[in-house]
């Protein structure tokens, strides 16, 4: 998938029997790919005005239903859609993307003082969880577009990565002051 220098995530797209795979990179563009046989490209998502650091994929089943166009916890099958990706780029910015119908940017959340380094979605679907430059660690509310928490000075340094326990809550994080830290969140 072109270039190795940019960050991937993998997700699975079982109502379409796809599987993707998204890049990013020094250009501003996140690439979503098909990883089965064809390797075809999904999208293209622009927007950030700088470097893209971090991707995540969203199970669209999770995400909170907000007006009637807006995708369910109540679906039909018992399987997920990864048609979602949240990203955090050196431009300060959280987005959530949808990659249906040739992608686009559904939010942007502007709260980071520096450049966002690492993004993940809290396996409720219900929030994004970022980290950055400016060592904090943001929590964004998907249904009210807003900052709902941050942890301010997380770390001494710059915070480089998140990752979340699938089932408890509990958030590692990891900073170029070559710690780690465990978060209990409520």
């Amino acid at each position: 998938v072109g270039s190795s220098k940019g960050k991937e995530q993998e997700g699975q797209v079982s109502s379409s029997s796809l599987a993707l795979v998204a890049t990013s990179g020094n250009d501003r563009t996140i690439y979503v790919y098909d990883a089965n046989d064809k390797r075809a490209k999904v999208c293209e998502l622009r927007g950030h005005d700088h470097v893209v650091e971090a991707l995540s994929f969203l199970c669209s089943t999770l995400l909170p239903q907000k007006d009637s166009s807006a995708p369910s916890k109540s679906s039909s099958t018992t399987t997920s859609t990864w048609d979602y990706l949240a990203s955090g780029s050196r431009d300060r910015t959280v987005r959530l993307w949808t990659v249906a119908n040739g992608g686009s940017c559904l939010m942007t959340f502007r709260a980071h003082e520096n450049w966002v380094r690492g993004v993940l979605v809290h396996p409720s679907g219900n929030h994004i969880i970022s980290c950055g430059d400016d060592r904090s660690i943001r929590v964004y509310d998907i249904k009210s577009n807003r900052c709902m928490r941050t942890m301010e000075d997380a770390h001494p340094h710059f915070v480089t990565s998140l990752s979340m326990h699938p089932t408890l809550p509990i958030m590692v994080s990891g900073g170029v002051d070559h710690t780690v830290k465990c978060w209990q969140l409520d």
